[in-house]
């Protein structure tokens, strides 16, 4: 795992699925390049999913060093998220 990570748990047929991750993906990649993205269809991740609890999509895990920071279930604001990495992101890259 990398320093900052964000995880996108996703299912195919979720509408808000297919809605947010495209603006998660944009608003990485022009306002925090450094942070991992791994996008992760759940039902591939069956495991993974159940040791993290994230037991309904969408669902956003974010760590810093590998512990969990913020985490994120459903419909998400981007406001809130950009709240919630810019923080560890200035620490690290600012």
């Amino acid at each position: 795992m990398q320093e900052l990570e964000l995880w996108y748990f996703y299912s195919d047929d979720c509408n808000i699925c297919n809605a947010l991750w495209p603006k998660v993906q944009a608003l990485l990649s022009t306002e925090y390049p450094n942070i991992n993205l791994k996008k992760l269809k759940a039902s591939d991740h069956l495991e993974l999913a159940g040791q993290h609890r994230m037991l309904s999509v969408p669902g956003i895990l974010f760590f810093v060093e590998g512990c969990e920071h913020f985490r994120a279930n459903g419909l998400v604001r981007m406001e809130e998220l950009r709240q919630k990495l810019n923080p560890a992101y200035e620490a690290y890259f600012g």
